[in-house]
């Protein structure tokens, strides 16, 4: 991986607009409003997680940012996720939440779906780009992917027809968008 990255590295130094040098004093853009720091709820989580969250503290401290983090231990065989937490997630608007343990079967939720429930978060967007100056395999990309996030398989709907073949239930719902959006592909393909 490290042998790939250096060429591309060089080509991006040789790039007119590629300037490590600092241009600015403030390595943050300040916040809007009266300039005190923002709460940020901070759930580490478990294995991995607190190790990303706490590398994300580190980056935030020498950046000065201005925001402090409340910290809550959630772990992932926790039954619920305490209501302290969500309330702090809910005043905040805000946080930063490393995984958490999903239980393996016996029909109990994992708390990472407790949270999407209990704080209507429906949907994952992710921006895919092209970066200016970046050669990829593939130009012109600008698509979002929409990922649902609550139901299907992780709805926990599901049960064994016959010993060793378990069947998830699926719920399509269809919205006026994205009901468009099927008929258009429909007639597309007609």
């Amino acid at each position: 991986m490290a042998r790939r990255s250096i060429p591309l590295l060089r080509q991006l130094w040789t790039l007119p607009s590629f300037n490590l040098t600092p241009t600015r004093s403030v390595t943050y853009m300040p916040r809007p409003g009266d300039g005190a720091p923002r709460a940020v709820t901070l759930i580490p989580g478990d294995g991995i997680g607190p190790l990303v969250t706490g590398a994300v503290e580190q980056v935030m401290e020498a950046m000065h940012a201005p925001l402090y983090f409340e910290r809550y231990e959630v772990h992932g065989d926790m039954e619920r996720v305490p209501e302290e937490v969500i309330q702090s997630i809910k005043k905040n608007k805000v946080c930063l939440k490393g995984g958490l343990a999903t239980p393996m079967g016996g029909g109990v939720s994992s708390l990472n779906v407790q949270l999407r429930r209990e704080l209507d978060l429906y949907a994952s967007l992710v921006n895919c780009f092209n970066l200016p100056g970046l050669p990829t395999r593939h130009q012109d990309v600008d698509i979002v992917v929409i990922r649902e996030n609550t139901e299907g398989e992780y709805s926990g709907l599901e049960h064994e027809v016959v010993p060793g073949v378990v069947e998830s239930l699926k719920v399509l719902c269809l919205t006026p968008l994205s009901t468009l959006c099927l008929v258009l592909l429909i007639l597309n393909k007609i």
